[in-house]
């Protein structure tokens, strides 16, 4: 098969699946997606956003809601009832078990357009990251096609990725932000010193503050491959002191045209790198967090209520752990951590601070789940399967993407057969 109809098929199934999920899941059971729409529903009805105390995710950076806000007030004009807010009784105690959370009825149950019409969306947006990450993918690895495409459909078809870019929040700004900071990252390692270097060193800074600041990694690791070409680049003291000049004014204006983006952010990051629940070192705890992240990563969805089976998820984390691993050890014999970095380097980065800040983020909440990695999902899918394709003889090397297609959409059905429709199947919808 060629690349185009690789392509095609991957992003087919792509659009196919989280069609899928977001008719199947039931209105509210995503994780946070009531306080998500309200955010976006308040901006729309009211023109203004709510505060912390009416709803929870009030401090999110807002581009994504303001964009939301748009697709509501489009449908008030058609009908208002499309996108009212409704929330039914909650059962806060389903949370992380295979009940339905929202007892929805056919006494009570409303088609809510709005809410479908944000899912789909974030559809679109998501599909919008996976291209980035694909011309990303163009640029390391130009002359190895069957590896572009196996860690694309291993990043477009991961079970949870397609939950979560299905459903109402900013997780799918969050993708697409990062993604973007992903693809400036491949080119900026080639570059001259220039006005592009600058703006992309400013929107790793900007991103984060209006998208979700799970993206903040992936800028810091854009912004320290960027400090780590220039200043081996440089020659003279006074470029040097120009360069930081200029990084200090990026952040000064990034700081008055975003204040309030910003102390929440400053805020948020303090909480989550300074503050340890009680018992978070705990063997018991880590163990505990470890596996959530994991099987949050691959496939756990509502609210951690029903996921993939044990044994696969096991399969599949064995399968990425040894992926990184051994591209890892390639770089190193590859000496990419060297005077000017490759694009290999910022892809290595990216991961790294994305994997390290999620299980930080373990030690100060339970709430730290694998979704919040899929800023730096290409990143990710692609040292998985490069270590993988590295190892592999040629004949298997050609297979990478009919296998990984395969295992993830079968991963899907099975979610959807044994999981999903068992749990959230609602008879009165018949």
């Amino acid at each position: 098969m060629n690349e185009r109809r690789w392509l095609a098929l991957i992003f087919g199934l792509y659009f196919v699946f989280a069609a899928g999920y977001s008719l199947l899941m039931p209105i509210w059971e995503a994780p946070d997606e009531a306080a998500h729409f309200h955010l976006a529903w308040y901006l729309a009805r009211k023109g203004r956003f709510p505060t912390e105390t009416h709803n929870y995710e009030a401090n999110q950076p807002r581009a994504y809601y303001y964009l939301a806000s748009f697709m509501i007030r489009g449908l008030d004009k058609i009908d208002p009832h499309y996108s009212d807010y409704f929330l039914p009784k909650e059962y806060k105690q389903n949370f992380r078990v295979p009940e339905r959370r929202f007892d929805w009825s056919d006494a009570n149950y409303r088609f809510l357009l709005g809410v479908y019409a944000l899912r789909w969306l974030n559809i679109l947006v998501g599909a919008a990251a996976l291209w980035l990450n694909r011309k990303a993918f163009r640029r390391l690895v130009p002359d190895q096609p069957e590896l572009q495409i196996a860690a694309l459909g291993l990043a477009a078809l991961t079970p949870q990725y397609l939950h979560i870019m299905s459903s109402v929040s900013n997780d799918a700004a969050g993708a697409l932000g990062g993604a973007l900071l992903f693809y400036l990252a491949t080119a900026l390692t080639g570059a001259a010193v220039g006005f592009s270097s600058w703006f992309s060193v400013a929107l790793a800074v900007i991103v984060p503050l209006i998208t979700k600041l799970t993206v903040l990694p992936v800028g810091l690791a854009l912004i320290i491959t960027a400090g780590w070409q220039r200043f081996a680049e440089f020659r003279q003291k006074r470029i040097v002191v120009a360069s930081i000049l200029v990084i200090a004014a990026i952040l000064l204006a990034a700081y008055f045209l975003f204040q309030d983006a910003t102390r929440a952010a400053a805020s948020e990051v303090f909480w989550r790198l300074f503050t340890l629940r009680t018992g978070a070192l705990t063997p018991k705890y880590l163990w505990f967090i470890l596996n959530q992240i994991v099987w949050s990563y691959w496939g756990k969805v509502g609210w951690l209520a029903v996921g993939l089976p044990g044994w696969s998820v096991i399969v599949l984390t064995t399968f990425a752990i040894l992926g990184i691993a051994i591209k890892t050890r390639d770089l190193i014999l590859d000496k990419f951590l060297r005077r000017s970095p490759s694009p290999w380097t910022v892809t290595w980065l990216i991961a790294l601070f994305t994997l390290a800040a999620v299980i930080r983020n373990g030690l100060t909440t339970s709430a730290s789940q694998g979704r919040f990695l899929f800023p730096a999902i290409g990143a990710l899918s692609l040292l998985m399967i490069g270590g993988w394709h590295s190892a592999l003889p040629e004949r298997l090397q050609r297979h990478l993407p009919l296998i990984v297609v395969i295992v993830l959409a079968c991963s899907t059905l099975y979610l959807w057969g044994f999981e999903i429709l068992p749990t959230y199947y609602q008879p009165f919808l018949d």
